[in-house]
């Protein structure tokens, strides 16, 4: 008999301004990914739903609040990582919010910055790079690997 599967549930809450753009945050440099660009998202917590959780943390990355009914599904992804392991991500867009964006963990992420997803910054995260591209694409689920390290690649 197989291991039963589990994995850490990413939440992530995509903001779409009028012009097209998405805020993007850079990981600050002692934190996971550090100087890459990523979505707005975190982990899912103990009895949230995803919706709940990728509204929690736009109002913890962004200082923004979004009512549940100006979300929409965008996205089931699971990511796998340069070695292996795995990821599952529920994503959610929405158009409609109360308050300005703004980096509100700078301990975090060093720089927020407004984005087209179909031309994201060449130096946004993997995971990121795949997320923005389906969004603009309109696929609701997929798979997203992340290339393998090479012997040239910094530690």
């Amino acid at each position: 008999m197989r291991d039963r599967y589990t994995s850490i549930v990413d939440v992530l809450m995509l903001p779409y301004r009028q012009d097209g753009r998405m805020p993007l945050l850079r990981r600050a440099q002692d934190q996971y990914a550090p100087g890459q660009l990523t979505v707005v998202g975190g982990h899912l917590e103990e009895g949230e739903s995803p919706l709940e959780g990728a509204i929690r943390e736009a109002e913890e990355e962004l200082g923004i609040r979004i009512s549940p009914h100006d979300a929409e599904f965008c996205g089931l992804f699971q990511f796998v990582a340069a070695d292996g392991s795995r990821r599952l991500g529920t994503a959610w867009v929405t158009r409609a919010w109360e308050g300005t964006p703004t980096n509100c963990e700078p301990h975090k992420h060093s720089e927020l910055l407004w984005a087209e997803p179909g031309d994201p910054p060449q130096d946004c995260h993997p995971y990121t790079q795949g997320v923005l591209r389906h969004f603009v694409e309109g696929t609701l689920y997929a798979v997203i690997k992340a290339a393998p390290a090479t012997a040239g690649d910094a530690a």
